[in-house]
């Protein structure tokens, strides 16, 4: 009997599996122009289990996908490896994303976000060396989430870094959830040390369903990570916060209030699409749960018969 419920577990897990990989969708991603440039989304902030996040990296790209996003940077703490992978992911994948590897710089005194870079960067050097060798790979560098306990090490080097990371998801409750509050980043961002500075908008993905929740408008000459990198440095960003609340440039932001990006819907929930995808989701969780079933309670050895 134990070996019947195998069987059929197994074809119901397959069966999962495999019109679950059909049926999977994702949004359209129109081709749109604005102010002279196309306009493409992405989230820059990213992270797989390769530390303190849960997807693959291969896994990400397709989840990037599925948000909608033109264009993924993959920073996991301290190395560039997984954001390699994720971009050999992208040869599999029909339409996927661009990945723009990267690493997020993560010391107690400071983050930063290095994108556009091949190599890593010794994230005990001190900020501003960082900063050198993130230029020096024809990178970038956004400050990441940075609320009032990264202001000491962050605004000495102000003058260098490429952008701020002004809306995260923490803007959604403005609370101290433990790096801070969004409004101390709002502060920041519209200070000196804003001034002139890509305005970036991230998830801080690492589990869930928050990837692209909230995410940055780049307006770039040409979708490729060279294209987005340019964009970044030279500040062709805008982003938007919870509250409607739009940072960037004032051309760009008129451009995109003047005449609004189509929507690109995303299943935030999970819902799935339609009647089929939902029964292939519950007959392949069934085929889990009979495998688990048989390897809990397995065959009887010979001395509890």
């Amino acid at each position: 009997m134990s070996r019947i419920i195998a069987i059929v577990g197994a074809l119901l897990l397959a069966f999962g599996i495999i019109a679950g990989t059909l049926l999977d969708t994702s949004p359209a991603r129109p081709v749109e122009h604005r102010a002279g440039y196309r306009v493409v989304q992405g989230d820059f902030h990213a992270h797989t289990r390769f530390s303190d996040g849960v997807v693959s990296p291969c896994d990400l790209v397709l989840q990037a996908r599925r948000r909608g996003l033109d264009v993924i940077g993959v920073t996991e703490h301290n190395t560039v490896f997984p954001g390699q992978i994720a971009r050999a992911c992208t040869a599999l994948v029909s339409d996927a994303p661009v990945v723009v590897v990267g690493e997020e710089v993560t010391t107690r005194e400071l983050h930063m976000l290095a994108l556009g870079i091949e190599k890593d960067v010794d994230a005990r050097m001190p900020p501003r060396e960082v900063v050198a060798a993130v230029h020096a790979q024809g990178g970038v560098v956004v400050a990441a989430h940075p609320t009032k306990r990264f202001w000491p090490a962050l605004t000495p080097i102000c003058d260098v870094v490429d952008g701020i990371e002004v809306v995260h998801p923490i803007a959604y409750r403005d609370s101290d959830g433990g790096i801070g509050r969004w409004s101390e980043i709002v502060e920041l961002a519209k200070g000196e040390c804003g001034t002139d500075k890509a305005m970036i908008g991230n998830s801080d993905y690492h589990a869930g369903s928050v990837l692209g929740i909230t995410r940055t408008y780049l307006f770039v000459d040409q979708l490729s990570a060279a294209g987005v990198t340019s964009a970044i440095r030279e500040g062709r960003t805008v982003t938007r916060a919870p509250d409607g609340t739009m940072f960037g440039p004032d051309a760009l932001v008129a451009s995109l209030q003047d005449k609004p990006l189509a929507d690109r819907p995303a299943d935030y929930g999970y819902a799935g699409t339609g009647v089929l995808d939902r029964v292939a989701r519950a007959l392949g969780l069934i085929g889990a749960l009979l495998l688990c079933l048989v390897r809990v309670s397995g065959p009887r050895r010979p001395n509890e018969a």
